[in-house]
């Protein structure tokens, strides 16, 4: 396991475009959620706050909100 973390510990990160990182830093949180205490809900609501902006690039198309028009 220790060669496992070594070797992520070595990634440059910073080659990849913006948009990745930011779906890379989401998956990251996703696992560090799935794996923590199962009986602790309170951080799935720190989990939403902080994909909000990675998210509202979706949210804020105008395409996006046409979609939803009909449901306002």
């Amino acid at each position: 396991m220790n060669a496992i973390i070594e070797q992520a510990e070595q990634f440059d990160l910073s080659v990849l475009p913006k948009n990745a990182q930011k779906e890379l830093y989401d998956f990251y949180l996703f696992l560090k959620q799935r794996h923590q205490n199962k009986t602790t809900r309170s951080n799935a609501g720190e989990t939403a706050l902080l994909s909000e902006q990675s998210l509202s690039e979706d949210w804020d198309k105008k395409t996006e909100d046409e979609a939803w028009q009909a449901f306002q």
